[in-house]
This record gives structure tokens, C-alpha cells and sequence, in this order.
């Protein structure tokens, strides 16, 4: 398992998108892992896990494109 790091109000955007998408591609690791070992109770928790994240991700890319988007 990898370390992510821990997303704070005081990131940068960037820095935020990074995060996530570590932790997007560590909970997909965790969901193929449980799968090899036949772990639904786990590949459940983990795609659970994915889905919040992804969301998060929606929310950062919609927050990034107000900000960019020209007025």
C-alpha cells in the first residue's frame, strides 16, 4: 500500500488534483487486490472508497473550471 497525502482547506488546487488521483489509483490497487483474493467484503469498501474520491475529483474539476472559465 502507498502513502497519499492528506488533502487540507490550504492546498493548492494542484496539489489537491494530485492527491486525489494517488488515491484514486491506490483504491483501484486495493479493488484488484481484494478481487485476486476473493475479498468481495473489501472490494466493496474499495469501490465505495473510488466512488467518494471520483466524486471529490468532480467537485475540484467543476471548482477549477469556474475559476478558469472567462466572465
Amino acid at each position: 500500500m502507498t502513502t497519499t497525502h492528506e488533502i487540507i482547506e490550504s492546498d493548492t488546487r494542484a496539489t489537491r488534483l494530485t492527491a486525489l488521483e494517488a488515491q484514486v489509483c491506490q483504491a483501484r490497487e486495493e479493488i484488484q487486490v481484494a478481487a485476486l483474493c476473493g475479498e468481495p467484503t473489501l472490494a466493496l469498501d474499495a469501490v465505495t472508497s473510488l466512488a467518494t474520491l471520483l466524486q471529490h475529483t468532480l467537485q475540484e474539476l467543476a471548482l477549477l473550471a469556474e475559476e478558469t472559465s472567462p466572465r
